[in-house]
């Protein structure tokens, strides 16, 4: 179970995307004969990322609405909004008529006349959780996982609507127990959140300033591999014109990046640029 919340929550799941030995071994024999398996976090972080496409999911259940309703349809594979136009006769129009436009609904294959009867039902969106690095997925690592399929180099996830911990402290006060367990819950992943900004996004020595030739196809490289942890930028000297874009990253492995047109045409002369980033290193297993 999870340090995060004692559940089989979205660390924990994470966390078994690849099992080594206690000596960092990923040998499938040794695997097998190991009584227990150890993880490293930024490794599994990785594979999840590229598997999942770096999103995860959530289910919302809202209310509808003639505001809405086509948002809901678009987050909703499930959710059809029906449209009806009629035309009805109005005096105060010149041609005597106006046009009217109705709705009813359609939810997992059940038709709905109205929103007061749609939303006694009940409809369900799906959020989209967007995340790049390994710090946007922290906050989430105490959501139990609801739903999870996946194939071979692929995968979706569902998470819980709130942290588990957090769901279970509101539970125990609507039973009149206070219980502090939270806190601790809590602390243990915020210091969980300095012991991964130290290990993992400290740049000493590792800022690099390298000038950049563009390419007729908008595209350069710079001198070393990107660390993917950090933005990349250009360097700005006094006088320098005003950018459009920051530079985007082609390539983290070989350093190729890629100017925008606003600013191949306008901004930079002979198309040459400094770009400051961090140069990528190797990390250490840190097994758990």
């Amino acid at each position: 179970m999870s340090k995060f919340s004692g559940k089989c929550d979205l660390y924990d799941h994470m966390m078994m995307e690849k099992h080594r030995t206690a000596d960092g071994s990923d040998d499938p024999e040794e695997i097998k004969k190991a009584h227990v398996l150890y993880s490293d976090e930024l490794e599994c972080f990785e594979i999840f990322k590229q598997k999942t496409g770096g999103v995860i999911h959530q289910h919302q259940l809202i209310t509808v609405t003639e505001q809405n309703q086509m948002m809901v349809a678009e987050k909703c594979d499930h959710f059809e909004v029906i449209e009806y136009f009629d035309t009805v006769p109005d005096k105060r129009k010149k041609g005597g008529y106006r046009n009217i436009v109705t709705y009813t609904y359609r939810y997992w294959g059940r038709d709905y006349d109205t929103l007061k009867e749609l939303n006694k039902h009940g409809v369900y969106i799906t959020i989209d959780i967007h995340f790049d690095t390994i710090l946007d997925l922290i906050p989430y690592y105490p959501y139990v996982i609801a739903m999870s399929y996946s194939s071979e180099d692929s995968e979706y996830v569902v998470i819980s609507k709130k942290n588990f911990v957090l769901q279970e402290r509101d539970e125990m006060y609507d039973h009149g127990y206070d219980s502090k367990m939270w806190e601790g819950y809590n602390k243990k992943l915020q210091d969980h959140y300095r012991e991964v900004v130290l290990r993992y996004y400290n740049p000493e020595d590792r800022e690099i300033v390298d000038c950049v030739d563009f390419n007729e196809n908008r595209r350069g490289f710079v001198n070393y591999p990107i660390d993917d942890h950090f933005d990349i930028d250009w360097y700005w000297q006094a006088g320098a014109k005003p950018h459009w874009t920051t530079p985007k990253v082609i390539n983290y492995e070989t350093g190729e990046i890629e100017i925008s047109e606003q600013d191949y045409n306008n901004t930079f002369k002979n198309n040459i640029a400094l770009v400051k980033y961090i140069r990528k290193k190797d990390y250490s297993l840190f097994l758990d």
